[in-house]
């Protein structure tokens, strides 16, 4: 429930100039100490961290083209955008961008431009900009079942075990699971996301998917995602788990919605 009086816009001034790197690694846990230092040192406008299926399907236009690009690019990479600001603005991203360099280098990771079946610039082009018809996340197979939380960056790796494991006994193909990783509030948490696509015609993909959603769900809850929004299945985990809290939601609901008009059966009113 929202009711919202007042909202607040975040600006960012338009920069002068604007370069995105990427890090390739086999291994996720090969990342996470290096995206640390970044966001300990404030470095990057943009920073988030895809496997090789998110990145794929985020530059391809087709299934075949998804298919194609996910076995060439590499399993994890950090995107690393830089901007020079107003004030020296070509000086202040070549002094943040051998910063960066050398804390990959003394990590055992490259910055680059590209890597194999990804320029930088092609990337930046496309999440700076609207989604082309389908929607991206639809274009692997026309359906997507999204499991999205927050946990932290360290555990991020444990929970794709977890994943990569579930779509094992489930006869799902993992190589077609696309995660994505987005530090949040400077590094404290991040916003873990999976993407399970399916194709809506066929009543086995479907139900194969929907049961890697269920199974993972509950396993990654009991790893301690937290479900910040927490609608269908994920609302009787997280108020079912809290009892003292789930009674003062219903107390304030019933004060500001007397009636029961709002959202009626859902979450946990």
């Amino acid at each position: 429930m929202g009711i919202v009086t007042w909202a607040s816009v975040k600006c960012e001034v338009l920069p002068a100039v604007r370069n995105l790197y990427l890090v390739p690694a086999v291994r996720l846990e090969d990342l996470i100490d290096f995206t640390y230092r970044l966001l300990r040192f404030r470095f990057g406008d943009e920073l988030f961290i895809l496997n090789g299926a998110c990145l794929a399907t985020i530059l391809a236009d087709a299934p075949g083209e998804i298919d194609r690009l996910r076995g060439s690019l590499p399993p994890w990479v950090v995107v690393v955008g830089i901007t020079g600001g107003q004030i020296l603005p070509r000086e202040r991203l070549e002094a943040q961008q051998q910063d960066i360099r050398d804390i990959a280098q003394q990590l055992g990771l490259q910055m680059l431009a590209a890597v194999p079946g990804c320029q930088g610039e092609d990337l930046l082009a496309r999440i700076l900009s609207p989604s082309s018809e389908p929607y991206w996340k639809l274009r692997s197979r026309g359906a997507v079942q999204e499991l999205f939380y927050l946990t932290t960056l360290d555990k991020s790796p444990g929970h794709v075990r977890t994943m990569v494991s579930l779509a094992d006994e489930h006869r799902y193909p993992a190589q077609e699971i696309a995660t994505y990783i987005q530090p949040v509030h400077q590094g404290v948490g991040c916003h873990c996301e999976f993407l399970l696509p399916f194709d809506r015609s066929s009543q086995a993909e479907a139900r194969r998917a929907q049961g890697l959603f269920h199974a993972a769900s509950h396993q990654l809850w009991r790893q301690e995602a937290y479900f910040s929004r927490p609608y269908g299945i994920w609302a009787d985990m997280v108020y079912n788990a809290d009892a003292r809290t789930t009674q003062v939601t219903r107390k304030v609901k019933a004060i500001f919605d007397p009636n029961h008009v709002m959202n009626p059966g859902k979450l946990c009113f």
